[in-house]
């Protein structure tokens, strides 16, 4: 599984502060869902990315983007973002595109995010809170012209930050009911990045009675 090679499940230590972990769950062999996670210079990066369709086409161009993710720490994450449309740009189809978002947490706490066009990422505050950041541009790999903006914000002492696929949103029911952002929010619960994590994917598929159609990662950054 191309997924499982490129992003492997589980806990991540990719700096001394925070608590990752991932889990990546593809719904067949090839899949265009993927994350990374890289420390550098004080700050981790993190990419959560979904490309548009299905099979070994996506699983390509997923590869390629991860491989252009190895190079976008001496950038601002809109900077980032802009660096990977470039590549993608005349490469991709005209009905091929990626959702992304691309983001780097420092030791002190500090947090800068673009996402373009993705699930927006939730951060839970300790006091119970629960914060969404929405796109701060469109999705990658179509509009030439396109920009991104950085959002950002800071991540306090065990504040947590969700990043997570359409496939989580879009659960479905046996009754045909997505299991949505209300139920995401409230399997946020408090606990270690696995504790959280494992939560969630709990409530999905007691949700779905373990039936999955679509891939479904979640990546959790808890400082």
């Amino acid at each position: 599984m191309i997924q499982l090679q490129l992003f492997p499940s589980g806990r991540l230590k990719p700096a001394r502060t925070p608590d990752v972990h991932a889990i990546p769950i593809p719904a067949r062999a090839f899949t265009g869902d993927g994350y990374f996670v890289h420390p550098a210079d004080g700050r981790m990066w993190f990419a959560r990315g979904d490309v548009a369709g299905k099979g070994i086409n996506a699983a390509v161009v997923m590869a390629m983007i991860q491989e252009q993710l190895e190079e976008i720490t001496q950038y601002d994450p809109s900077g980032a973002m802009l660096r990977l449309h470039t590549f993608l740009c005349p490469l991709l189809p005209a009905n091929r595109f990626a959702t992304m978002v691309i983001g780097c947490l420092c030791d002190d706490g500090a947090l800068s995010i673009a996402n373009a066009g993705h699930p927006a990422p939730l951060i839970v505050r300790t006091n119970g809170e629960i914060e969404s950041i929405d796109s701060t541009g469109p999705v990658v790999g179509i509009l030439s012209g396109s920009q991104w903006r950085t959002f950002e914000t800071s991540l306090g002492a065990a504040d947590t930050l969700v990043l997570y696929s359409d496939g989580v949103l879009e659960a479905q029911s046996p009754a045909g009911e997505d299991f949505g952002v209300r139920r995401l929010a409230a399997a946020l619960t408090h606990g270690t990045s696995k504790q959280i994590g494992d939560s969630v994917l709990a409530a999905v598929n007691r949700h779905t009675g373990g039936v999955r159609s679509d891939d479904l990662t979640l990546v959790v950054v808890r400082r």
